[in-house]
C-alpha cells in the first residue's frame, strides 16, 4: 500500500509514524511540508520523495491512502482533490472551517463512495469501551458528564512550526475548535443522544494571541444530561506531563472519575473499584492509524467519519455563537 503524507508540520503528525513505519504492507512513499519543518527529515526516515506542497505531490504522486494534515483553511481544498482523485484519506479534525466545508466533503464521498476517517482520536480508547460497557451492563442513565482539557501555552505553534493555528481566519479559532471536538464526540458516544442545546463563554487575552485561550461548553442533550467541556491552552510549557486532561460522570447506577492511573467507578452503594487505563490521547493514534489501514476496513472501520465531524462543527460553531451573544443557549 502506498502511503503518502501532506503537510506533515501539523504537530499531530509524530504520532501516527510508528504505527505507519511498523505496518508490513505499507510504504510512505511521499511526503509534502510547505513549511520544510519537518518534512526533509520525514523523507529521509521513510525513504520518501519530498514535495514543498500538497498540490504537488498529488499532481506527480499515486497513492493508495493518504493523510492529509495541513492548515485548517486548506483542509477542503485538500479533501476535494483527493476526492477529486478517489484516494481513500485520513484528515485531521475539523476537516474545514466550517460545517459548511465538512459537508461538503462528506456528500462528495457519499457520491463517491471513498473512505474518509477522522481522528477523533477518543473512539480509539479503552476509555470509551469501558463506560459504554459499564453503562449497558447497569442499565445506567447519564445525569451529567464533565471533561476538562488544559493543553500547553499558545507559544507551543510557534516553535512548532505551525504560526497559523494562531491566525483565526486561517484556524477558525483557538482551543475551541482545536480541543473541544474531541470531548462533544465523547459526549455524543457516551450518552448515545444528540445535543438540543449549546452555551458556552470563552476567555481572550489579546496582548498574548488572537485566539481564545479558555473556553467552557455547557451541552443539554434530549434528555437532559448536562455536559460541561473545559478546554485551553493554559497548563504551563516544559513539562513532562504535557497537559490536563480530567473528567467526572454521574448515572443513576454508578459514577465515574478519573485518577492518577485511569478511572475509578463507584456504584450506587458506595463500593468503589478501580480501572488501569491509559488517559493520554497521544497512545490511541497507533490504533487509529492500524484500524484505517486495516483490509477490512470498508466494513469493520467503527470510528469517525466526515458525517461525525460534521455533527460536532454544528456544536462548535454553536459555542462560538453562544460566546458572541454573552454566553446564551444556542438551540441545534
Amino acid at each position: 500500500m502506498k502511503v503518502v503524507l501532506l503537510e506533515v508540520s501539523h504537530w499531530h503528525t509524530p504520532l501516527y509514524l510508528d504505527a505507519l513505519e511498523r505496518l508490513p504492507d505499507v510504504t510512505v512513499t511521499a511526503v509534502s511540508d510547505a513549511t520544510g519543518s519537518r518534512g526533509p527529515a520525514l523523507a529521509q526516515r521513510f525513504g520518501a520523495k519530498l514535495y514543498d506542497h500538497w498540490e504537488t505531490l498529488l499532481e506527480n504522486e499515486e497513492a493508495d491512502f493518504a493523510f492529509a494534515f495541513g492548515p485548517h483553511d486548506e483542509l477542503h481544498a485538500m479533501g476535494e482533490a483527493l476526492i477529486e482523485q478517489k484516494v481513500p484519506f485520513a484528515m485531521e479534525k475539523p476537516c474545514g472551517l466550517t460545517q459548511h466545508e465538512v459537508l461538503d466533503l462528506y456528500q462528495r464521498t457519499q457520491a463517491s463512495g471513498l473512505f474518509v476517517a477522522v481522528p477523533l482520536i477518543w473512539r480509539h480508547s479503552e476509555l470509551l469501551n469501558r463506560l459504554k460497557q459499564q453503562a449497558r451492563q447497569s442499565d445506567a442513565k447519564w445525569r451529567t458528564l464533565a471533561f476538562r482539557f488544559n493543553a500547553g501555552p499558545p507559544g507551543r505553534y510557534l516553535t512548532n512550526g505551525c504560526s497559523w493555528m494562531l491566525e483565526p481566519k486561517r484556524s477558525g479559532g483557538g482551543c475551541t475548535i482545536n480541543l473541544a471536538p474531541h470531548f462533544v464526540d465523547l459526549v455524543q458516544e457516551i450518552s448515545g443522544e444528540a445535543i438540543r442545546s449549546v452555551s458556552a463563554v470563552m476567555y481572550r487575552d489579546p496582548l498574548l494571541t488572537a485566539v481564545e485561550i479558555g473556553s467552557l461548553m455547557t451541552l443539554v442533550t434530549e434528555s437532559g444530561c448536562i455536559c460541561t467541556i473545559e478546554t485551553g491552552y493554559n497548563y504551563p510549557a516544559n513539562t513532562p506531563e504535557q497537559r490536563e486532561y480530567s473528567f467526572s460522570m454521574s448515572t443513576d447506577q454508578f459514577y465515574a472519575r478519573s485518577t492518577a492511573d485511569g478511572m475509578r467507578l463507584v456504584d450506587a452503594s458506595g463500593q468503589a473499584s478501580d480501572l488501569h487505563m491509559s488517559l493520554n490521547s497521544d497512545v490511541y493514534y497507533d490504533n487509529f492509524v492500524i484500524d484505517i489501514l486495516a483490509p477490512d476496513r470498508d466494513s469493520a472501520y467503527a470510528g469517525a467519519g466526515l458525517a461525525t465531524m460534521h455533527r460536532v462543527m454544528r456544536i462548535i460553531e454553536a459555542a462560538y455563537e453562544s460566546d458572541r451573544l454573552g454566553g446564551v443557549p444556542i438551540k441545534v
